[in-house]
């Protein structure tokens, strides 16, 4: 078998990833060094993996589509922005509206995998990377310029959390490549594998 990069995710609607992209455009221009997220590979960690064997992918699944299947779906909001680390490395959007459902999903999820083998984490800092600095140069527009958007917009968009998807991670010269290998449905659903 072979080994896969894996890790869980909730994915974002194609409208809220392109509105995400219009922002990443409105912040292009400064003179920051900052790699970009590509828009399609926008999304919220739940939990990531790491190198798996690919013949583990069904009961990771099963795993995690049981203990995620009684939640109700739950809507989030995107709103305001920050960054992590010093000097700063990450430029993020935070998660607003039913926060607790999406930390019982991390719990449930996390909680799923340990006897699989996957270490449990301590904390859970929800959150979508927008971006990774390179170095601190100019963080200072950066961040002036952010905060005023932000505060224009107020929010960014939501969108209901109906799952939780299985990635892929294929590192290229490019930048990574994501792919759903499967899904893990909230309130009943069961987990589909696409592949």
């Amino acid at each position: 078998m072979s080994e896969l990069r894996l890790f869980w995710a909730v994915n974002l609607p194609g409208g809220l990833k392109a509105e995400l992209g219009r922002l990443q455009a409105e912040l292009q221009n400064l003179p920051v060094d900052l790699k970009w997220v590509e828009q399609e590979n926008l999304h919220l960690t739940v939990k990531f993996l790491g190198e798996v064997d690919s013949s583990r992918v069904s009961a990771l699944t099963r795993a995690v589509s049981g203990s995620v299947s009684g939640l109700v779906p739950f809507s989030l909001e995107l709103t305001g922005w920050g960054t992590f680390g010093r000097p700063p490395r990450v430029l993020w959007i935070g998660v607003g509206g039913a926060v607790e459902k999406l930390q019982e999903l991390w719990v449930r999820v996390d909680r799923a995998l340990a006897p699989l083998g996957f270490p449990a984490e301590k904390s859970f800092s929800p959150h979508l990377t927008l971006g990774r600095l390179r170095s601190a140069r100019n963080v200072a527009a950066l961040r002036e310029r952010a905060g005023a958007l932000a505060a224009d917009r107020g929010s960014w968009g939501g969108f209901t959390v109906d799952r939780v998807d299985l990635m892929q991670s294929t590192l290229t010269r490019q930048g990574p490549v994501y792919r759903v290998v499967s899904t893990a449905a909230l309130s009943g659903g069961s987990g589909r594998k696409t592949d």
